[in-house]
């Protein structure tokens, strides 16, 4: 073999690596470039889901046109007698009912406000507030001289007024109330005619921690 023929072997073979190494480095491109490829569609994938938060109203229903109770020229009692008072304008129902959407709750407070004619003393009345459970009524709130409240609450329950109770409500369900009110076994009563009389109010606000 002469020296020609041996430098072209030779350069042939280191022409055939060239070409080798240079399809292996394109053959590795192409791989990192399918690579990125992947993971970029991969990750731009996005959650398109929404979360929905829903609210809906709360009422104060009466099962009669007005909206509380008033005594004129009654008797005091005691209050094992006035807890079983039962004639028609001698107790009050009511109800709070909820229309609620989505995963919240309602906090309200039930209240009564005071007429402004009453010419009885707040310490010359008892309230007495049951609550419907089980289709029988249960004592929420003790029998109680008409206390206003110093200040308004969180909710809105104004100042002079006196709060009967409060709870939660959610989803649409009611809660049944029972209101009784009479003139305290202590009071005194000259010969004028006295009266009281309170109305009942509710206020609410929805929760969207809950």
């Amino acid at each position: 073999m002469n020296n020609q023929n041996y430098n072209d072997e030779v350069i042939k073979k280191e022409s055939n690596n060239k070409i080798f190494i240079s399809i292996i480095c394109l053959l590795i491109f192409i791989i990192m470039v399918i690579g990125v490829s992947v993971a970029t569609f991969t990750y731009t994938k996005e959650n398109k889901s929404i979360n929905t938060i829903s609210t809906g109203n709360i009422y104060l229903n009466y099962t009669e046109d007005t909206n509380g109770i008033n005594i004129t020229n009654a008797y005091p009692m005691a209050d094992e007698v006035g807890k079983t008072l039962t004639n028609e304008d001698q107790y009050f129902d009511f109800t709070v009912e909820a229309s609620l959407q989505g995963n919240v709750v309602a906090n309200y407070e039930v209240a009564a406000e005071k007429e402004s004619s009453s010419t009885l003393d707040n310490n010359e009345v008892k309230l007495y507030l049951e609550k419907k459970v089980d289709n029988s009524y249960q004592e929420v709130m003790a029998p109680t001289h008409f206390t206003p409240l110093r200040e308004s609450t969180d909710l809105g329950t104004m100042a002079g007024t006196m709060l009967l109770d409060s709870g939660t409500i959610s989803e649409s369900s009611t809660v049944n109330y029972r209101l009784r009110m009479w003139v305290d076994a202590n009071t005194i009563l000259d010969n004028l005619e006295k009266s009281f009389g309170v109305r009942v109010s509710i206020k609410a606000k929805v929760d969207l921690s809950e």
